[in-house]
């Protein structure tokens, strides 16, 4: 699994729109140019709840990718990009409702489990047996995955770096199952998990020792 651990746009002069956690936010625009606080790495891009099918990304007015959207989620670029400032994004829809852009982490799933759905429906049965339909309410993925594998340094660095920012306030991630395609509904999500970031340390490594369960995000 490809994972979005610290989102660069989050330090930068992006819309406040692009940065909420929640999609729903969205920003109206066809073109927006991100400049970075500092320098950083990016191979990736997040983009969740946008009307945009082709996405075009000029980096540092050097070097475009091409993008096609087709689920909230992470996507990878051809390449990685390093000591990037500015990254202009130009896409053919109107409304973008987040972008994240990085380095994408490689975890290893021992296992992807249990996908499925939920709600926040509140549905009322009346005494006679008749189901009151709840209302304001919303459905979406949700699935249970476990991982049994060791990090590197550079992703937990990661892990510290974007905590106070990102995972401490429970923002969602974007998330890509490239190796876990044959086992999975779907490619990509935007989801966040509440469960806390414990590792098992050793004396070159942490590691996931535990189940994670990922609930999709609007």
């Amino acid at each position: 699994m490809l994972k979005l651990i610290n989102d660069k746009v989050q330090f930068s002069d992006a819309p406040e729109l692009l940065k909420s956690p929640s999609l729903a936010d969205y920003y109206e625009t066809s073109d927006v140019t991100i400049t970075f606080t500092e320098s950083c790495s990016v191979d990736c891009i997040g983009i969740g709840n946008t009307d945009g099918v082709n996405f075009l990304l000029l980096i540092d007015g050097l070097y475009t990718e091409e993008v096609i959207f087709s689920d909230n989620g992470l996507y990878k670029l051809s390449r990685a990009y390093n000591n990037v400032n500015t990254v202009q994004i130009t896409h053919d829809g109107t409304y973008i409702g987040r972008v994240g852009l990085g380095k994408a982490r490689f975890i290893g799933c021992s296992k992807s489990r249990e996908p499925g759905f939920y709600t926040t429906y509140e549905s009322r049965i009346t005494a006679s047996g008749n189901t009151i339909p709840g209302a304001g309410g919303m459905s979406g993925k949700i699935i249970s995955v476990d991982f049994r594998g060791g990090i590197d340094r550079e992703i937990y660095q990661d892990f510290i770096d974007a905590y106070p920012t990102q995972c401490a306030r429970s923002f969602p991630f974007f998330l890509y199952f490239n190796k876990e395609m044959g086992r999975m509904p779907y490619e990509r999500l935007y989801a966040s998990t509440d469960t806390d970031l414990i590792f098992q340390s050793s004396t070159n490594n942490f590691k996931y020792s535990r189940n994670f369960t990922y609930t999709e995000r609007f």
